[in-house]
Order: structure tokens, then C-alpha cells, then sequence
């Protein structure tokens, strides 16, 4: 079997020009304004016809990127060592990337519809504390890549990258169908985000198709119904049918172009998935790495029966980045409890994420009363009094808010409770949907109890465990079960043997 002469340094496929142009026009689109400037000015300036001032610079602007991510790749390249990997990259400003194998949390490849044409792979290395990917190998062997993964999570530290025999697969621990794939879809809250955002279209969008069909209908059906009521419950209903079905066509096609053919395996050391349908994603993650495990149920998981799990690595303190997630996208109840059992195996045995699960301990009412007093009645009031003086009685719309954030403050309420077992504690949350998230005393890293003045006139306070990966926070609990609670924490953290990264 082929071996690798310490310290050489080598380079990857040619195609992996197609990786460096690909993030050549992602850097673009993101900078539109500035990349775009040039051309632009070039447009305006060239003396000519548009149609040949456009096409020059198209040309030239291909001819730039093609030539930039050419030199990208001629002045990429890398060297395996015993315990890290350096990679060099860089035209004009060089830059040397060390990154030593015990930081790494997981090696996640891609794999577009070219590179799967020629069995290559990019590899993203996911680092401890790193806002995003810290470095990339493109184009490189899928065989290279999985021996590269296992030489990481192997014990033996000279072993030689390429030397590694392959384990075999083990068997899926869930694979998604197309049903999956569109409760995933129709699930995706960015389609609500979507829809709020389009507002104002469908207002001018309503408008026009009302003037149409209301000449339609008066025309076919004037002495059947009014024309104005028969009109606009055509349009409203037209409209509204319309872009849900177009917005849900969307979001399930990039659900398929996401998750198709998704698997997630698990070969005791390693959580591994893989899926998409254009672009081959392969995400891995080694348990220990965990810090918490979110389960979440939104409104249309609630009505499918549905969950999406999420394991969250340590991340850096400046930015969430959800690159450093573990997602799995859909889960029943008995899946999702089968996988806390593996990733927190054998500390979260006696915990569950269930969130209909009778064993969670409920807050102190207090907290919805204070929500109601602080976010409810002071607000409404005192904006009702302001907005008196400059709109009259129409200022007691405003009032509205009152009964809402009643109703808000009790669902939050009565879908907050924790779990705790002796060696780990799920927090629950929730107001529409439900979030469960787990989590084991041993990596946390600070515990707080703080209390406001509200809360101490009512001998509570707020219990706040500090993990690598964010912060989890139990609200309203007696003050002497959050204290017994810290302390139990702290001792845990501190007679723990085993690593919590």
C-alpha cells in the first residue's frame, strides 16, 4: 500500500480549480457591491453599445475569476506529520494554516456532482473554538479522505495516514425516505420568514389580481353574487392557495436537494450522516465532542409527530455558527430517545427529551406572573398613555397586547420544566413548539444562581449552566434547590475523571 514520506508536501487533484472558483463567486456574491464595482465602472466608462459593453466584461470578468482560482490552486498544498496537518494557500498574502489532530472535531466532506463523477472529495476540518471551517482539502480520494478520518480518531499516534485499514460500514442507524424528506420541507420555519418578508408583494400582488377577477366576475356572475364579496373571496382565496402551494413546492425541493438519500451512522466512536442529491454532504462527529443535545417539535413537527435533533459542539464565544451542529433533521420519540442513549451512553441513561414525559419538574408560577406584569401590563399601559395624546381612542387598540401576552406568558410557563438525574439535567422550553435540552454535569464549565428582586421577595432565582457550546438556563426555582443544585454541579465537575471536550 502506498505510504507517505514524512514531511512531503503535496498538492490535490487539478479539479480542485472548480472548489477555488466555486469560493471565489460565493466571496463575490456576499461582497456584491464592492466585487461588482469594477465591472460596473467599466460599463459606464467603455464607449459603445450595452450589449458589447455586457459582454466584454463578462468575458473579463471570467477570465479574472478563471485565472485567480487557477493560481489558488497552484499555491495550495499540504503536509501530514505525525499529529497535525499544515496547509499552505495564499497568492500574494501567504498563509499557513497548523492544525493539530487533538483540536479537530470532526472531518466533514462534499461532493458535487463532478468530483462524485471522479471519486473525489473536499474536506472541511471542523476545529475546537473556530467560528467555521478552519481549513480545506478539495479534491482530494474518498479512500484518502476515510483514512485521513480514521488516523485522526485512532489511538495510535505514528500510525501512517494511508497504512489505516478500513473498518467496515456499519449498518444505518435511520435513513430517510421521500415522506421524511417532506415533513422536513413543510416544517422549514424559514418558509414563515419568507412569507412575512413578501408582505408588501402580496398586498400589491392582491391588488392586481383583484382588479382582474373582478372584472371577470362581473362580467360571468353579476346577478348571482355581488361583485365586490364574490371578487375579493376569489382573490383571497387564489392568492393565499397559491403561495402556499408554491412556497411548499420550494421548501420540500431544497429538503430533497438536502437530505436525499440521508443515512446517519454509528460505529461506536464516530456519528456519522450522509445525504444530498446534487452536492454530497458528509458530516461526522466523535460523542465525546458533544455538549448538548437540543430536541426541538415546531408547530407542524407537533402535528406530524415529529422531532429535530441537534448535537452542539463546543463553538467559539463570538459567534454561533451552525456549521459546528450535528443535525439530524427528523426523528420519531423512540429514535430520538435511542440516540441520547447512544451520544450520552452511559451518563444519560436515566434522562429523557420527551417533552410530554411526566418526570419534568415545573417552575414557580412566579415566572409567568412577572412575565404578564413586565411584559405585558407595564408595557401595554404606558404605551397606551403615550399613544392617547397623539391618536385619541384609537390608541386603545394597544390594549390588545394584554390578553396576548397573557396567553404568551402561560404557554412559556406551563412548557417550562427540567429534568435532573445524577449526572446530567434536560431543560424545557417552549411556547408554540417544544425544545428539550440535554446535557452532563462533567462539561460544564461555570454554574451561576442569580436572583432580581422579584424573585428574591418570592425566595427564587435562576439556575444558569455555562457549557462550550452556549448556556442553558432554569428560571424561577426555590433559591435553596438552585443553590443544592450548583453545588451538586460544581462537585461533579470537579471529581469527574474524564474529559469534557
Amino acid at each position: 500500500m502506498k505510504t507517505i514520506e514524512p514531511g512531503a508536501w503535496r498538492r490535490t487533484s487539478p479539479l480542485a480549480v472548480l472548489f477555488f472558483f466555486g469560493k471565489l463567486l460565493k466571496t463575490i456574491t456576499q461582497n456584491a457591491w464592492q466585487s461588482l464595482a469594477p465591472f460596473a465602472a467599466f460599463v459606464y466608462a467603455y464607449e459603445g453599445e450595452l450589449v458589447t459593453k455586457i459582454a466584454l466584461g463578462a468575458i473579463a470578468f471570467i477570465v479574472i475569476t478563471t485565472t485567480v482560482s487557477v493560481l489558488n490552486y497552484w499555491f495550495f498544498c499540504f503536509q501530514l506529520n505525525n499529529d497535525s496537518i499544515l496547509i499552505r494557500q495564499g497568492i500574494v498574502k501567504k498563509k499557513q494554516l497548523d492544525i493539530k489532530f487533538d483540536r479537530i472535531q470532526g472531518i466533514n466532506t462534499e461532493q458535487n456532482v463532478v468530483f462524485r463523477y471522479f471519486g473525489l472529495v473536499t474536506i472541511n476540518f471542523d476545529t475546537a473554538g473556530s467560528a467555521g471551517d478552519e481549513g480545506n482539502l478539495p479534491a482530494v480520494t474518498r479512500e484518502f479522505a476515510d483514512a485521513l478520518r480514521t488516523r485522526i480518531g485512532d489511538s495510535r499516534e505514528h500510525a501512517n495516514v494511508e497504512e489505516i485499514e478500513q473498518a467496515p460500514e456499519p449498518d444505518a442507524l435511520l435513513a430517510l425516505d421521500w415522506r421524511d424528506i417532506v415533513r422536513i420541507g413543510l416544517s422549514d420555519r424559514r418558509v414563515l420568514v419568507f412569507v412575512a418578508a413578501l408582505g408588501p408583494l402580496y398586498e400589491r400582488l392582491g391588488d392586481s389580481v383583484y382588479n382582474i377577477a373582478a372584472d371577470y366576475v362581473e362580467s360571468a356572475a353579476d346577478k348571482v353574487l355581488p361583485t365586490d364579496v364574490a371578487a375579493g373571496v376569489l382573490v383571497v382565496v387564489l392568492v393565499a392557495i397559491t403561495l402556499i402551494l408554491i412556497l411548499a413546492i420550494i421548501s420540500i425541493s431544497a429538503a430533497f436537494l438536502r437530505y436525499h438519500n440521508f443515512e446517519l451512522f454509528f460505529d461506536g466512536k464516530t456519528l456519522r450522516s450522509h445525504g444530498g442529491l446534487l452536492t454530497r454532504h458528509e458530516v461526522a462527529m466523535q460523542p465525546g465532542k458533544i455538549q448538548t443535545l437540543r430536541l426541538e417539535q415546531g408547530i407542524v413537527m407537533r402535528f406530524l409527530d415529529r422531532y429535530r435533533l441537534t448535537a452542539r459542539q463546543a463553538r467559539s464565544s463570538h459567534k454561533q455558527d451552525k456549521r459546528k451542529n450535528f443535525i439530524v433533521p427528523v426523528v420519531a420519540a423512540a429514535q430520538a430517545n435511542h440516540l441520547r442513549e447512544l451520544l450520552m451512553a452511559p451518563e444519560g441513561d436515566a434522562l429523557t427529551q420527551i417533552p410530554t414525559s411526566d418526570q419534568f419538574n415545573p417552575i414557580s408560577p412566579f415566572y409567568m406572573r412577572s412575565r404578564i406584569l413586565f411584559v405585558g401590563l407595564l408595557p401595554t399601559i404606558g404605551a397606551t398613555a403615550v399613544a392617547w395624546q397623539q391618536i385619541g381612542p384609537v390608541s386603545l387598540g394597544l390594549l390588545l397586547w394584554l390578553p396576548a401576552s397573557i396567553l404568551l406568558a402561560y404557554q412559556g410557563w406551563r412548557r417550562a420544566g427540567y429534568l435532573c438525574s445524577e449526572e446530567g439535567l434536560v431543560r424545557r422550553s417552549g411556547v408554540v413548539g417544544y425544545r428539550s435540552v440535554a446535557l452532563l454535569y462533567r462539561k460544564v464549565q461555570r454554574v451561576t444562581v442569580t436572583q432580581s428582586r422579584y424573585q428574591r421577595r418570592k425566595g427564587l432565582a435562576s439556575l444558569r449552566v455555562y457549557m462550550a457550546s452556549g448556556s442553558v438556563r432554569i428560571p424561577y426555582i426555590e433559591h435553596a434547590i438552585a443553590k443544592q443544585l450548583r453545588d451538586y454541579i460544581l462537585y461533579k465537575v470537579e471529581s469527574s475523571q474524564q474529559a469534557w471536550h
